[in-house]
């Protein structure tokens, strides 16, 4: 048997001023054909599920593109267009296949189509008639009518942070497998309640989010149960179809998936009060630290994730440090591709004085001038040794650490969001040894830091990946939905943090 592959992965933000294009693609990842294996072979990662999953059935992989950007805002029509018409070439040019398994994020939003997961799928199956058709997804993903539609099974992933891509690629395979002998015959329902949780609530390892995934797990060991799909949505792609989402699959039981996604869809609307977060303030977090012996403290500057879009240079969080006289910590990490080659010129062991950060928009705190000592300078590049993509590639661009006011700060000239131990390691720095650590994420650094951590506290920091999201004027969002429209929804007793 014969399976097609291919991949356009991004989550869009587009309230973000940096346009994606296709050379926001290539600094991140862009491969083609044979490359798709070199890089994800015996990777924990989906494709690396794909690759995997087809040598156990026996089938031969066939790639085509794999193309992924760091979040960041709408993709250009062209590099859309060229990166769809490179899968579908692909596809074509393989001759005779048996069935495509795909990965796609689920949040991608293009100049010229607000549902880019849809256009592929239904682009894709347009290609291959009724072959078999099955894609994983992030979990962050906007589930849209036309993706269920154009696809046979969609499958996303179970886990935020997302340590379970690999299984999920596995576990594609074999439901094409079972879609080729015949022994699955699916049918699904999708349902979408009028809700759009914050990022930090969409965490899987507490409650309300592990209630969900909790229930889906225990239908998934329902007889005529194939797959079960808890989608958290990314709000910041702002069109029609953003917000949680359900799909179940079941094997010829159409009543059956659309009871158990009505019970999933009533289980979250009674829990929706218990999707709203409320950071701590900076100054509030930075004195609980200063105060405690101990460490490491990780303290998530969640308004400037770069994995949701966010430029990764905002300065409110530094600047908080040097002026409460905070020592000790890291600062994981500051974009600012000209501090970086001004500190490398400078070279190790001298003093430098920079303006850091701060250069993208003015939601993230203005430049910060510091003057630090050169600490390291490297390649930025090192290996993932923890439960996120382990085996895979990181690449920073060049990176140097600074020392600053007695705190680490590092200063990349690629954004990448922290999410692995090892980020530290490959520039001299050992994380359990520091007092805090600060990390530009929401909630994928839980996987490797928490193990580490005296505690995790969520910052309540400005900018395109804040949790207030009331804030952002949202054009395209169907409308009523929580937590933006609580009287609309009949629910006025509620005291929201968005109001």
């Amino acid at each position: 048997m014969r399976i097609v592959t291919g991949t356009i992965s991004h989550e869009t933000n587009v309230l973000s001023n940096i346009a994606t294009d296709l050379e926001q693609f290539r600094k991140r990842r862009l491969l083609y054909g044979e490359e798709v294996f070199d890089y994800h072979r015996g990777t924990k990662t989906p494709v690396g599920g794909l690759m995997d999953g087809c040598a156990m059935h026996g089938f031969e992989l066939v790639p085509t593109v794999f193309a992924s950007a760091t979040p960041s805002g709408t993709i250009t029509a062209e590099a859309f267009d060229t990166l769809l018409g490179q899968i579908l070439e692909g596809i074509e040019d393989a001759g005779v296949i048996d069935g495509v398994a795909m990965h796609l994020h689920g949040a991608g939003v293009a100049e010229n189509h607000d549902d880019i997961e849809g256009r592929v799928l239904a682009e894709v199956r347009r290609v291959i008639g009724d072959k078999p058709l099955v894609s994983t997804f992030d979990l962050h993903a906007n589930h849209t009518r036309l993706m269920v539609e154009s696809a046979d099974v969609l499958i996303g992933y179970d886990t935020y942070p997302h340590v379970d891509g690999y299984e999920r690629g596995v576990e594609a395979i074999d439901v094409i497998a079972r879609l080729l002998d015949g022994s699955l015959v699916p049918t699904k329902a999708f349902r979408q309640p009028p809700m759009m949780p914050a990022l930090q609530a969409q965490f899987t390892g507490k409650y309300p989010m592990s209630r969900l995934i909790e229930e889906a797990h225990r239908m998934e060991g329902m007889e005529a149960v194939e797959t079960v799909t808890v989608a958290a949505g990314f709000p910041w792609s702002d069109f029609e179809d953003v917000g949680l989402s359900f799909i179940v699959t079941t094997n010829d039981d159409q009543a059956l998936a659309d009871r158990l996604a009505d019970e999933l869809q009533d289980l979250a609307w009674g829990m929706r009060r218990d999707f709203l977060v409320k950071p701590v303030p900076v100054r509030d977090a930075l004195r609980r630290v200063k105060k405690a012996t101990g460490g490491p403290y990780i303290l998530a500057d969640i308004g400037d994730n770069p994995g949701g879009g966010a430029p990764e240079d905002g300065t409110v969080v530094l600047r908080a440090i040097l002026e409460e006289g905070l020592e000790g910590g890291v600062l994981a990490v500051m974009w600012d591709p000209e501090a970086v080659e001004k500190a490398s010129t400078s070279g190790i062991g001298t003093q430098v004085t920079v303006e850091l950060g701060g250069k993208t928009d003015d939601l993230h705190g203005k430049p910060l001038e510091v003057t630090g000592t050169v600490k390291t300078v490297t390649d930025g590049k090192w290996i993932v040794k923890g439960p996120m993509g382990t085996g895979s590639e990181s690449d920073m661009g060049e990176t140097v650490v600074l020392l600053v006011g007695g705190n680490e700060v590092i200063v990349t000239s690629k954004r990448l969001q922290p999410m692995d131990l090892e980020l530290y390691r490959s520039l001299g720095i050992e994380p359990t040894e520091r007092r805090f650590i600060v990390v530009k994420s929401s909630v994928h650094y839980r996987a490797a830091h928490m193990p580490i951590a005296v505690e995790v506290i969520e910052l309540d920091t400005p900018g395109l990946t804040s949790p207030r999201l009331a804030g952002f004027g949202f054009k395209k969002l169907r409308r009523p939905i929580f937590p933006l429209d609580v009287e609309m929804l009949g629910i006025t007793e509620l005291k929201s943090m968005d109001e």
